[in-house]
Formats: structure tokens, sequence, C-alpha cells
């Protein structure tokens, strides 16, 4: 009863993430996953989430779906903290719970979390394989190579984790053609389908590229940023603390290749790649050098909140929602013109058709959103231009 109890107190912390997160709206990288976009990742995830593109509550559903595995992924800490003390496990969880990367990230539809929730998963694999080797079989190693497939279609970010993967496959008596088949044959195919579409390279060799002109000062200063997010700092510690202590240079060589990318392609949601690797090695600390850890909870939690203080989530409702939905109130047909660049997050929440503004189109539009001028709007009879919009909005009368 008590289990049934605490999946439900998670369950409410899961909805309280989820509605804290779509209070502002879809941002334009989770309306790409929605859309069914085919970039920047390969196609699993988003393909699943396309299914649901008829429901009007798709993103509500998501919001949901995605906090509550990450959220109720906390019994998969207690299952990695087997055989510890209960206040190791309870610091452990509320560890987890509370670190900033789970509270800033659970209920976002984005590919990291997932992709961190799979090297999660990569990791208590691992954790069981060392803890009973004798019972690790082929048919474990299958399943974890089935889980490395879909880890790797769900987004290209699982290849950090390659080095997890790799001593995972190393674990029980598998031949050596097995251990290599189930490491690199996913990766092959993940190759394969990404030479078949060339947007996908060049989507992904852009995003990794994006931050080669700023300063190394500001490249160091981002990472640290997202260092300290994914493990509210204190599991950052602890976590490579303890992975320095067990000389665990295979989970650490994951650690560094998380860095190195973040180094290269800063991107502050990219903070929860680290948080189960940080989790992991917390688990080491704790056994060989900190036997009463529950006092972690407390400097773990203040930090949490600073970052969101300092990276609070968008907790108001994006220019695209507010535009669009104050358009559709009225009620009237035809398309509506943007000029200027807009993002993806426009598409999703348009129930109209969305057209580049140009003033030969002006006939059969409704409406007309300025992110640049429009030119000459003011003077096409039978248009005025809406008051208290977020942004430059013209109504045809």
């Amino acid at each position: 009863m008590r289990k049934v109890m605490f999946a439900i107190v998670l369950q409410g912390y899961a909805f309280l993430l989820a509605g804290m997160q779509a209070l502002g709206g879809v941002r334009t990288d989770e309306a790409k996953y929605l859309l069914n976009i085919p970039y920047p990742h390969p196609p699993l995830a988003r393909y699943l989430l396309s299914l649901t593109s008829s429901f009007p509550f798709q993103e509500a559903l998501w919001r949901i779906v995605f906090a509550t595995l990450l959220v109720q992924a906390a019994w998969l800490v207690l299952r990695m903290a087997r055989g510890m003390s209960n206040e190791q496990r309870v610091a452990a969880m509320g560890a987890w719970l509370l670190s900033a990367a789970v509270l800033l990230q659970a209920g976002t539809i984005m590919m990291a979390p997932l992709t961190a929730l799979q090297g999660f998963l990569l990791l208590v694999l691992l954790s069981d394989a060392r803890r009973a080797p004798q019972r690790w079989t082929a048919w474990h190693a299958f399943g974890a190579a089935l889980l490395w497939l879909a880890s790797l279609f769900t987004s290209y970010l699982a290849l950090l984790y390659i080095p997890i993967a790799a001593l995972l496959f190393r674990m029980g008596k598998l031949p050596l053609w097995a251990r290599v088949l189930f490491l690199l044959g996913p990766v092959v195919l993940v190759v394969l389908y990404t030479a078949s579409d060339p947007l996908l390279a060049a989507s992904w060799l852009r995003a990794g590229s994006k931050n080669a002109g700023l300063p190394l000062l500001t490249w160091a200063t981002s990472l640290f940023q997202t260092w300290s997010v994914g493990g509210s700092i204190i599991l950052g510690l602890t976590g490579m603390g303890g992975l320095l202590l067990k000389k665990d240079w295979g989970v650490l060589l994951s650690m560094a290749l998380v860095a190195a990318f973040i180094f290269i392609s800063f991107r502050l949601y990219y903070a929860i790649l680290f948080t189960p690797l940080f989790l992991y090695g917390t688990l080491t600390f704790f056994r060989k050098a900190w036997k009463r850890p529950l006092a972690i909870l407390v400097p773990v939690t203040l930090i949490t909140l600073l970052c969101a203080l300092l990276f609070p989530p968008q907790l108001t409702p994006s220019p695209a929602r507010s535009v669009l939905t104050a358009i559709a109130a009225r009620g009237k047909d035809g398309m509506v013109l943007v000029a200027g660049p807009f993002g993806h997050e426009w598409q999703y929440e348009a129930a109209f058709t969305l057209r580049r503004y140009h003033q030969s189109l002006l006939e059969g539009a409704q409406a007309a959103v300025c992110l640049e001028a429009c030119e000459d709007i003011e003077r096409v009879p039978g248009w005025s231009r809406a008051a208290d919009a977020p942004v430059e909005v013209w109504l045809k009368e």
C-alpha cells in the first residue's frame, strides 16, 4: 500500500511539473516533434507523437507522459540503490526528483529528457550486470541491444552514452562477434538512415557547430551553467567524486563526451544528459564515502530553486498561442499571413493556413502578423491594427 501511495504522490508531482511547462505553450523545438518534422533527430519518438496529431489535447497528453516518465524514474533509483541503507536510498531518490534538470525539463516535449532516461536505463542494466554478472545472459544482452537501438533512433544524442553501452555488452560470456554486433549494429543502422536523408545530416552538423564563433570564455561559462543545472552542483560533485573513487572510466568517458558536445553546442536543456551519470556516481560515493547522506537534499533543493530563478521556464503564453488563439476566436475564414521569420510553434498553434506575407495575398487573408514590417498594409482599405497584441497584428474588418 505504501508503494501505491508513493506512486500517487510521484504522479501528482509529475502533473504539477507538466502543468508548469504548459503555461507557456508549445516552444519551437517542441513543435518540431509534435508536427513530425523530419529533423534534427531520427524518427522513432516523433513518429509516436505524430500518431496523436488529431487529438485536441495532444500537447497536454505528451507533457504528462514525458513528465511521468522522468518523475516515476525514481523507482529506477531505488533499483540501483538496492542493498544500501534506507537513508542512502531516500537521499538518492530525493536528489533525482529535486535536481534542477528534472524540475526544469520534466513536462517539456523534447528529445533530451527521453535520451537521458534511456541512458538511465542503460546505467540500471549496467548496475544489475555488475551486481550479479553470473545472471547476465545473452537474452539480457539482446534486450539491452534493443534499448540501445531505440535510443539511437530516438536521438543522435544517445551516441554520447556509447561507452556505457560498450561496458554493458562486455558483461557476461558473450562472444566477441555478438559484442560488436550489439554495440555497433544499431550505430550502422542509424548512419545508413541518416545517409538516406541529407537534411538530417545537414541539420545535425549545423546544430553541432552553431556556437563555433563564440569566445572561448563563453563556451566554458555555458558548459559550467549546463553542468550546474544537470546536478544542482552538489550531484555533479558527488557524482564525479564517486566515479573517480571507483575509477569507473567508462562512465567518466561518457560524461566527458556529454561535456564535449555541450561545449561546442550549448543548449541549457542538454543539462539533463548529465543527471543520470551524476546520480550513478553519487550512489557509488554514498557507498564508499558517505553513509548518512540525507543532508544532501538541503543544498540540492536550494541550488535548484536558484537555478529556477536564473533560468525560469516560460510561464506566460507565447506570442504564437496568444495571437492565433485570439484570431481563431473571431470565427472568420481565411488564411493568416506572417511577415518575417517565425518558428514551428506558429505552425502548430494555427487552426488555419499560414502563409508568408505578401501584399498580393491580402485579399484572401483574415489577419496578418507582422514580426517584421508588413509592407504597405496600413494603406490597404478594410484592414485595422489590433490593440493590445503581443506583436503587431492587422485584422480584416
